[in-house]
């Protein structure tokens, strides 16, 4: 084993298939590339393109955000169902690309079981 592929960040995902759907949560190292493979073909499935804009925040850390008992007293936020452009609860919050971010890395939904599997990093050069 190289030094190079020792350094490499890692990347874990756990697969799971309920409805239908193959769902891929993906955490650890962004710059990868899923593709998946199904009776309806094959599909490739990036990361959302703004997850590395987004600071890294240590998990380890005390200070991490958290729901707030006092958020909902807030002025500051907005009322539930107070304007008629709020979404519809009945959608679900599934990008059309199939990707979505999620608070530890990113959720792949593929419309169907895959068959198989295969992550694709970037390597060093």
């Amino acid at each position: 084993m190289s030094e190079a592929a020792a350094e490499l960040p890692t990347v874990e995902y756990t697969t799971r298939i309920e409805d239908g759907q193959t769902i891929i949560d993906v955490t650890g190292e962004t710059e990868v590339a899923f593709i998946v493979q199904s009776d309806g073909g094959e599909r490739i499935y990036f990361p959302p393109e703004d997850m590395d804009e987004k600071p890294a925040g240590d998990p380890d850390s005390p200070y991490q955000p958290s729901d707030s008992p006092y958020e909902a007293d807030s002025p500051y936020q907005p009322a539930d169902a107070d304007s008629p452009y709020q979404p519809s609860e009945e959608e679900e919050e599934t990008s059309t690309r199939g990707v979505t971010e999620t608070r530890t890395g990113f959720k792949i939904t593929h419309p169907e079981p895959a068959r198989e599997i295969t992550v694709v990093r970037r390597t060093e050069v």
